[in-house]
């Protein structure tokens, strides 16, 4: 290996299919999604999240709802990119199986599947109730994460006090935390990030929205204060104001040396997730206020 080759120090996690799925009922064509994972690959994403890994649902939901492993094996997977799913927790935690077997039903071993990372989603209050899930997928072999939501409105002590806990699991390889609501400040990131280092010391991650615009500044003050792990998605697809554009993070990143990636050769796939933004117009809205004249 040449050793002059550079390397990336912050990850990138495309969670494009996954969270822009809420707009289409996660069933992308797929003309659309061999030409996202081709950007991926050629622009250095390291962890694709391709969708959710969901227990069987009567309402009717497309594939991407529940990435089964014979569904992904249809496709041609990034071999640079680590693929990952998100678990719902609450969709588990409120089973009548109960957590464990419903992770043993849906998760072969690690092994025997493409998936490399699983993601936990449960909301920071609720954050504690996670650890059998967590525990269950590391005996099967995979990487594991937790993305805390709605942790907005903690204290440094709540924050500290968590990251603790979690770490205590033994269980999780990356702690992400999410500003559901789109309401964080930079100073509250910092905050945030320093508080949690106190408690965890492993990887931390990012996941935030753009309701005030500051997605993306959030996201690189975030880089600059201890996280490692960002979210992003192509054109910002998401609910609502959407989320950090993998376009505009990897090419900030890129500028300030903390990713070999190029933001150019996402453009093919960019120019197919722009189509769907003009059906369904998500991203940051400026309110004008009203003048008289």
């Amino acid at each position: 290996m040449d050793n002059n080759v550079k390397k990336s120090s912050v990850y990138i996690l495309d969670c494009t299919l996954r969270d822009g799925g809420y707009y289409n009922n996660w069933d992308f064509e797929s003309d659309v999604v061999n030409r996202y994972l081709q950007a991926m690959e050629a622009a250095s994403i390291d962890v694709v999240e391709i969708g959710f890994r969901s227990l069987p649902k009567p309402s009717l939901m497309g594939p991407f709802a529940f990435c089964t492993d014979d569904f992904l094996e249809t496709f041609n997977l990034p071999e640079g990119s680590k693929i990952g799913v998100m678990v719902n927790c609450k969709e588990f935690l409120t089973n009548e199986d109960g957590p464990v077997n419903c992770v043993k039903k849906l998760f072969r071993k690690a092994d025997d599947s493409q998936i490399e990372l699983v993601r936990l989603a449960i909301n920071f209050n609720n954050a504690l109730e996670a650890e059998g899930i967590a525990q269950t997928l590391k005996l099967l072999g995979y990487r594991v994460a937790i993305n805390l939501m709605q942790s907005h409105g903690k204290t440094d002590d709540q924050y500290l006090d968590m990251g603790k806990k979690i770490a205590a699991w033994n269980a999780l390889d990356v702690l992400y935390f999410a500003d559901s609501l789109g309401n964080m400040i930079p100073e509250k990131i910092i905050m945030v990030c320093n508080s949690l280092k106190k408690g965890w010391n492993g990887p931390l991650g990012i996941h935030a929205h753009n309701n005030k615009n500051l997605a993306l500044i959030n996201t690189l003050v975030a880089t600059e204060n201890g996280v490692s792990w960002c979210d992003g998605t192509i054109t910002g697809m998401g609910r609502g104001a959407g989320n950090v554009s993998t376009e505009s993070l990897l090419l900030e990143l890129n500028l300030r040396g903390k990713h070999v990636g190029d933001a150019t050769l996402l453009h093919e796939s960019v120019e197919d997730f722009n189509s769907y933004k003009t059906i369904y117009n998500w991203g940051f809205k400026y309110l004008l206020p009203f003048c008289i004249q």
